[in-house]
């Protein structure tokens, strides 16, 4: 297991004892919001959007030319996510690069997380489109370690260039042996998100339920963001009218498209996974999006995700404890107040309700001090039962 280190620390990021900036696994409280005295605590908080890859995997493919996408990602991310660009400082906490489940756990406790949505790493570029920088089996090992914490994000591309049978077996497989309950489309180094060639997998994932979750907005160096433009899902949310879908990233900087087709399409939500805590350093610019957001597509909309380890996940929920729409703005531009049911709907309740998941049944109490939370969920019995009856079948 991970070692914790066992330091003080404030909700400003900043240990008591050392007076240096918190790092990933600094002991701190809850997050929290003094105006209203709610915590973490008071929800249930499912991440949509998390990645695993261990060093120990990465390292054997890390002389491949595409893992330098890597490196610019992670300076692209410090400069826009982790600092804050008034003062030049540390804002937000970076785990390092070793993005194993034992971490991400660990991270998990620290924010009062209850349940996260993993799934492999989705570049694909570093030997010619023939090794990911990690796969579905790392995602399966951590729900066999962490069965009440950890729900199946499969990752089944590049569909340009494997066989249809094959990626429609791995997709059956993972949610039917694991209980795998969301996919993620990663189109910028394969094909648009309205390819024709991925409508036998969307009418699979309509058919079963099966959530989708789609890299929309800008991407990162590798792959055209013509492949991923928001209004590419008009398309396929017109020919597929149950397919629940999600779009990463708010579609940025392309967000009032996406917005606009929210309005379209009922059965499209948005996650702002990764800006989060860049908005929050821009309340006002945060307060326009959800504002917009709320008057066009209305509340229960809303998907929280921190794109772990791109952003930090502590101030991510806390953004959204804090969050409020300021009377000026909606003086201004007419915007709604916060409705009350927001919060709760926006950090776990939508994207439960969306998979079927009973947020009763699956809500930790967590001690705080990055403790584990203690019991077990349903969905991690549920699980297990489906993993137990796999190896009878055997």
């Amino acid at each position: 297991m991970v070692k914790r280190a066992k330091t003080n620390s404030s909700n400003e990021n900043v240990s008591k004892k050392s007076n240096k900036p918190a790092t990933w696994d600094t002991i701190m409280p809850l997050p929290s919001n003094p105006e209203t005295g709610e915590t973490a605590n008071d929800f249930y908080i499912l991440d949509c959007e998390t990645h695993v890859m261990p060093e120990d995997y990465r390292r054997f493919i890390q002389y491949f030319e595409g893992t330098k996408t890597f490196e610019f990602a992670h300076e692209m991310c410090n400069h826009w996510f982790w600092k804050d660009h008034r003062t030049g400082k540390q804002a937000a906490i970076h785990p390092g690069m070793d993005w194993h489940i034992d971490k991400i756990i660990a991270d998990m406790d620290r924010s009062g997380v209850d349940q996260i949505a993993l799934m492999r790493e989705s570049f694909i570029d570093t030997a010619g489109d023939s090794a990911p920088f990690s796969t579905n089996q790392h995602v399966i090992d951590a729900i066999e370690k962490y069965p009440d914490r950890v729900i199946g994000v499969s990752n089944v591309g590049p569909f340009s260039k494997r066989k249809l049978k094959d990626i429609l077996w791995e997709l059956e497989y993972l949610h039917d042996n694991y209980n795998f309950k969301f996919t993620k489309f990663y189109q910028p180094e394969d094909c648009p998100i309205n390819d024709r060639r991925l409508w036998p997998v969307y009418e699979m994932c309509q058919d079963r339920g099966i959530v989708a979750f789609f890299h929309t907005g800008i991407t990162i160096r590798m792959g055209p963001t013509r492949y991923t433009l928001p209004v590419l899902l008009d398309e396929v949310a017109s020919d597929f009218p149950d397919l629940k879908i999600v779009a990463y990233h708010g579609g940025f900087p392309y967000w009032e498209e996406l917005v606009t087709l929210m309005w379209k399409h009922p059965h499209i939500y948005v996650s702002y996974s990764i800006l989060l805590t860049w908005l929050m350093r821009a309340p006002h610019r945060f307060a326009h999006m959800v504002g917009t957001t709320l008057q066009i597509a209305g509340e229960n909309r809303f998907v929280w995700g921190s794109d772990w380890p791109a952003s930090d996940p502590y101030q991510s929920v806390e953004a959204i404890l804090k969050l409020d729409i300021p009377e000026e703005l909606q003086e201004k531009w007419g915007y709604p107040p916060l409705p009350k049911d927001l919060k709760k709907n926006f950090l776990g309740g939508t994207l439960a309700k969306l998979a079927g998941i009973n947020v009763g049944r699956n809500k930790l109490n967590f001690p705080g001090e990055n403790k584990p939370p203690k019991g077990k969920t349903s969905e991690g019995d549920k699980t297990r039962k489906i993993m137990r009856n796999k190896k009878k079948k055997k």
